[in-house]
């Protein structure tokens, strides 16, 4: 294993106070360190943690396998999970996205998804075996089927919230580009397009496997589904509805034969979201066409229904070439120009140990791995502030069970801190990372 200790000084940044980001425009010099730990690990794309206590981190790689890094530093030599032969880890699809239950340290659940080999998303529970590093690789319980268009645009986070519980999807728009399905646009199964273009058209193997074709209602979307009561809520459902149910508060569950699964719409691809995990509330990074990257913004408060605008806007724009109007669409906090960058990578406000950080967003562009720092002053989001400019692309960002912020790089996991705050990440006989 290699180890590489970076100290890179930074001028003095806006950021937010102890439990609060909005703030008052204090000003604090950061020195933030970069620790990075390569493990040999091969197209990364997430870290978590199973908040069990045990101080563990998973690692997501695209091609099917979850790999452990115990508390000392080291990647345990059998992965955690292996469903290589489930799904063609190339391009955006593969092994995307890994939740643990809020109650996993009792009942050992935790949730994936990928698409599968006909390209279609997946959301699979499965069950830790006697092994606490390894994974009961027969214990794969589908709960969810959605049928894709495209290759791209496959979202794939998936995270539970610390507010409610249950279960929050992203979803990309089918892909393309432009969206010419309309599915950004599509909450009833009723108006799903069909044929224009005819590629939009229902995949007769995902049907005779049991899909529901309503499903592709429910891409360009958050989904907001209920893993521990299957079955509950599910007549509006516009997936099988049979392993997983719908909250009875979801906007959507009772009008108009709406999908009960979606929470809220127009959406693009939501690559990566995260949570505030003090307070609940929800960061979306959406993936821009070429003209802007946005990150929305949903209160722990809400109540669901927002219409993030795709494919009439992009960021605080009218998509270009569109003239559709959408009046109730909820504008961003945050955009900033795709020329020169490509993807917005969304990450989380910090809340580890560092007391100067906390409330301070975090998230990146994919392409430039440049990674920039926000708060809200006074209901003004300062937009794309740069905290530092690293090598290599960013794919992801994480969180131990401390708080403690990492993003996820190809091949490596990397730590994000401040120098002020003394941390022995991993002992060992690896370097403590003191000022």
């Amino acid at each position: 294993m290699q180890y590489f200790l970076l100290l890179i000084m930074l001028s003095p940044l806006t950021v937010a106070s102890q439990n609060n980001p909005d703030i008052s425009g204090a000003l604090m010099p950061l020195d933030p360190v970069f620790t990075t730990y390569e493990n040999g690990f091969s197209s990364a794309l997430a870290v978590k943690h199973a908040n069990d206590g045990s101080g563990r981190l998973f690692v997501v790689e695209q091609g099917g396998r979850i790999k452990v890094i115990d508390p000392n530093g080291e990647t345990e030599s059998t992965p955690f999970l292996n469903v290589s032969t489930l799904t063609n880890g190339s391009g955006e699809r593969g092994l995307l996205g890994l939740a643990f239950h809020p109650n996993y340290a009792n009942n050992g659940y935790f949730y994936i998804n990928y698409t599968n080999n006909n390209g279609d998303t997946t959301i699979a529970r499965y069950s830790v075996s006697q092994d606490p590093n390894i994974a009961d690789d027969t214990s794969g319980l589908i709960l969810l089927t959605i049928n894709q268009d495209f290759s791209n645009h496959n979202g794939g986070d998936i995270h539970f919230s610390p507010s409610d519980g249950y279960l929050y999807i992203g979803m990309g728009d089918g892909g393309d580009g432009y969206d010419p399905c309309n599915r950004g646009q599509t909450i009833d199964p009723d108006d799903i397009q069909n044929n224009n273009p005819s590629n939009c058209a229902a995949d007769n193997d995902f049907i005779n496997a049991g899909g529901n074709p309503d499903s592709r209602a429910l891409l360009g979307a958050m989904l907001r589904i209920d893993v521990d009561n299957p079955g509950q809520n599910v007549s509006d459902a516009c997936g099988e509805g049979v392993n997983y149910g719908i909250p009875a508060d979801n906007p959507y569950s009772d009008a108009n034969n709406d999908c009960g699964e979606i929470w809220a719409s127009g959406l693009r691809n939501p690559y990566r979201f995260g949570f505030d995990r003090q307070n609940g509330d929800l960061y979306i990074g959406d993936v821009g066409q070429g003209a802007r990257e946005e990150i929305d913004f949903q209160p722990a408060t809400s109540t669901g229904g927002e219409n993030y605008g795709w494919v009439c806007y992009e960021g605080f724009i009218q998509t270009p070439g569109e003239t559709c109007s959408i009046p109730t669409a909820i504008d961003p906090i945050i955009d900033y120009v795709s020329t020169g960058r490509c993807s917005v990578v969304g990450g989380h406000p910090y809340r580890g140990p560092e007391s100067t950080w906390q409330g301070t967003y975090i998230y990146a562009d994919y392409c430039t791995a440049e990674i920039f720092w926000a708060v809200n002053n006074n209901n003004s989001w300062n937009q794309a502030d740069l905290l530092e400019d690293r090598p290599g692309t960013i794919r992801a960002f994480g969180e131990a069970e401390d708080g403690r912020l990492f993003y996820v790089t190809s091949s490596a996991i990397v730590e994000i801190n401040d120098s002020n705050y003394s941390d022995i990440i991993f002992e060992n006989g690896f370097e403590q990372n003191t000022p």
